[in-house]
C-alpha cells in the first residue's frame, strides 16, 4: 500500500495544491521520516513548500531524470549542502588532492577496448553482491564508511559465496589513526581500505550502526574480513574505460561524488546528465554496475535509504567530461583479495 506521501513523490506535481493540501503532505511526511520540528515547524513548511514548487519547475522541463520527495525536501539547499560537505570546501579539496593519496596501492588504468572487451552491461545487485540499501541518517557525515564496506562486501560475496552486511559504525569508531574523522567525512578512501587491510573488518551484526561517533570497540571479534586478507587499487582518475573495466573485472567501486546540489537532494529517478550536481566532490557512493546500452549509465547504491532515488539507487551517464557526471570518476578505489 502506498502511504500518502510516497504516491505524491511518485506523482511528482505539487504546484496545483492548495495550501491545505501542501499542509496535509507535509504531515504525512513528518509521519513518513518521524521528524518532530517543534517551534520550527513553520518555517519548516515553508522549506518544504519552497523544495515542492524547485521539484515541479526541474520536473517541467522534461529532462532525462525526475525530482520528488524524498528524506531531504525539509532542508534549505544549503543546510543539505552542510550535511553533504561536513563544511568541506572547494578550497580544502584541492589542498587535499595537492598533497596527494598517501597510498602504496596499485592504480588500474584500462588500455583495451571498451566495445570488444568489456561486457555490454553489469549489475552485482541482480548478481547478489550487495546487500540491502541502508540509512546512514541526516546527522553523521558516514557515507565513507559505506562506500567502503559495501564494496568490501562484493569482495566478501566473490570469495566466500556469502553476502555478509560489514559494520560501518567500525570504521567511523576506529579509523581515525588512519585519517578519517568519523561522521565528519575522510580525507582518501585509501585510508579506510588501509585500516580494514590492517585490522579487518567486523559485521553489521556484531558492531551496528548507530549514526554518531562512539568509542572503538574491536573486541567484539565478529570478524567477516580477517586483517591481512585484502588490499586496494586506485582506478585511473577521469577515465571512464578504467571506470567500466574496473567495475566489470574488479567488483563494485567505491567513488567519490558531487552530490550537494538540488538534483541529489530530491533525485527520485531516471539518469543524471550534464554539471548539475555541483563542482565539490563531497559524498561517498558504491558503483553497482553499468550499462553501455542506447543510453549508457552507471548504477550507483547511496546510503539515505530506500526513498531516495530509485529505492536507494541513482543512475549516471557515462561521461568522460569534467571527471564524469557529478564527479563520479575523481576517486574510485576498489579493494582486492590477498
Amino acid at each position: 500500500m502506498l502511504t500518502p506521501i510516497l504516491l505524491s513523490s511518485i506523482l511528482g506535481v505539487f504546484s496545483e495544491q492548495t495550501p491545505l493540501e501542501v499542509q496535509n503532505l507535509f504531515e504525512a511526511y513528518k509521519d513518513e521520516y518521524d521528524h518532530d520540528f517543534g517551534e520550527e515547524d513553520a518555517n519548516r513548511l515553508a522549506i518544504f513548500h519552497d523544495n515542492l514548487k524547485f521539484i515541479d519547475e526541474v520536473n517541467s522541463r522534461n529532462l532525462s531524470y525526475k525530482l520528488g520527495i524524498t528524506p531531504f525536501t525539509h532542508l534549505t539547499n544549503d543546510e543539505f549542502r552542510e550535511f553533504v560537505t561536513r563544511g568541506y570546501s572547494l578550497g580544502d579539496w584541492q589542498q587535499t588532492m595537492l598533497r596527494g593519496i598517501d597510498s602504496e596501492a596499485q592504480t588500474f588504468g584500462f588500455e583495451g577496448s571498451v566495445d570488444d572487451d568489456l561486457p555490454m552491461r553489469v549489475d552485482y545487485v541482480e548478481k547478489g553482491w550487495v546487500t540491502d540499501v541502508k540509512f546512514q541518517g541526516t546527522v553523521c557525515g558516514s557515507c565513507w564508511a559505506f562506500g567502503v564496506a559495501g564494496a568490501l562486501e562484493g569482495l566478501h560475496k566473490n570469495v566466500t559465496g556469502q553476502l555478509v552486511s560489514l559494520s560501518e559504525q567500525e570504521l567511523i569508531d576506529c579509523s581515525r589513526a588512519y585519517g578519517n574523522n568519523g561522521c565528519n567525512g575522510t580525507r582518501h578512501l585509501n585510508d579506510s581500505y588501509e585500516y580494514v587491510a590492517d585490522h579487518g573488518l567486523e559485521t553489521e551484526r556484531a558492531y551496528k550502526y548507530v549514526g554518531k561517533d562512539g568509542q572503538c570497540r574491536r573486541d567484539v571479534c565478529e570478524y567477516a574480513i580477517k586483517a591481512g586478507t585484502i588490499s586496494h587499487v586506485n582506478v585511473k582518475s577521469n577515465s571512464s574505460s578504467s571506470m567500466l573495466a574496473a567495475v566489470a573485472f574488479g567488483g563494485p567501486v567505491s567513488a567519490v561524488s558531487c552530490a550537494w546540489a538540488g538534483v541529489f537532494q530530491n533525485y527520485k529517478s531516471g539518469i543524471i546528465k550534464g554539471g548539475e550536481c555541483g563542482n565539490l566532490p563531497s559524498h561517498v557512493v558504491l558503483v553497482v554496475g553499468y550499462d553501455r546500452g542506447h543510453d549508457p549509465y552507471y548504477r550507483i547504491k547511496n546510503s539515505w535509504g530506500v526513498q531516495w532515488g530509485e529505492h536507494g539507487y541513482a543512475r549516471l551517464a557515462i561521461d568522460d567530461t569534467d571527471y564524469g557526471v557529478c564527479g563520479i570518476l575523481y576517486e574510485p578505489v576498489y579493494p582486492i583479495s590477498k
